[in-house]
């Protein structure tokens, strides 16, 4: 397993498509992403500090595909990530970015911690106090609904470590939603694979909420039956794909709300149009629908 070179990875954005566009991908034959497909190894200290061989534990799937990578929007929330994927990987890896107009995604974001079962507040109540729910990692990155949606800061820190040509940036509302088959398309020939037909009509990450709360429970928050685990099972990526496992059985299907155009258009105005504009300054994609 060791010496495995990851040559791609996508940064994000949460919420945009990225679990959908990876079980895409991952059937095709040249195109190797871990079961886990959300390592962390790049955000956690703890993990990054064992080096790149504990990152090649992942990709257990490995079977010498020629584009070897994972999905991972943390990463962009942090682009302290960058320099430790540059260290790691090499500054010629290349980096895939899905990006969706940050109101819905904040909104769909919230819809998710909601149903969680991790946000007692409204909607907006929550967007107030994000900012003093930064005690520590795991829990900014939980409640960060705008901050995620910052992408023009959080691409600008990448662009200081990796060269322009290496990104290749797509608008979830045009590239994903309209225009799917030629998106996975041009995926392929960024990845350098040679073109295969993919199913392009998965529908990953649909949401849901809890049939049973009391399990839903035990799943996602600490508590004893989880410690006890952690020493049965010490690999992480064990206990990630049991929990997930039992997190998707315990699922059933829900229609989300929707923010009314009026909701959306003050949202933009209220927190993201001055970083919508570095976006497109930085990516080179117009996002006016964002916005008009």
């Amino acid at each position: 397993m060791s010496g495995i070179k990851q040559n791609f990875i996508c940064i994000g954005a949460q919420k945009a498509g990225t679990t959908t566009l990876s079980d895409i991908l991952s059937a095709h034959p040249d195109i190797c992403i871990p079961p886990i497909k959300e390592t962390k190894f790049f955000l956690f200290d703890q993990d990054y500090q064992k080096g790149k061989s504990f990152y090649d534990q992942y990709f257990s799937n490995y079977r010498t595909q020629s584009a070897v990578g994972e999905f991972d929007p943390d990463y962009l929330l942090f682009p302290y990530t960058a320099e430790r994927i540059a260290e790691t990987l090499g500054t010629d890896i290349k980096i895939l970015v899905v990006l969706r107009n940050p109101a819905d995604r904040a909104y769909s974001h919230y819809l998710m911690t909601k149903r969680k079962g991790l946000e007692p507040h409204d909607f907006e109540a929550a967007l107030q106090a994000e900012a003093s729910r930064k005690e520590d990692l795991k829990t900014r990155k939980i409640f960060a609904y705008i901050e995620r949606g910052m992408y023009g800061t959080q691409i600008a820190q990448f662009l200081k470590v990796f060269p322009a040509e290496n990104f290749l940036f797509l608008v979830f509302e045009e590239d994903f939603i309209k225009n799917r088959q030629g998106t996975v398309e041009k995926v392929q020939a960024f990845l350098g694979v040679p073109f295969k037909a993919l199913d392009v009509d998965l529908h990953s990450n649909e949401a849901g909420e809890p049939i049973n709360d009391s399990l839903n429970e035990l799943v996602r928050k600490p508590n004893f039956a989880k410690r006890i685990l952690k020493t049965i099972l010490p690999f992480k990526a064990i206990r990630k794909w049991m929990r997930k496992a039992f997190i998707s059985q315990n699922m059933q299907k829900v229609s989300s709300p929707k923010l009314s155009e009026e909701q959306r258009r003050q949202l933009i105005a209220d927190y993201f149009i001055q970083d919508i504009h570095l976006t497109e300054k930085l990516t080179g994609r117009d996002l006016s629908l964002w916005y008009n």
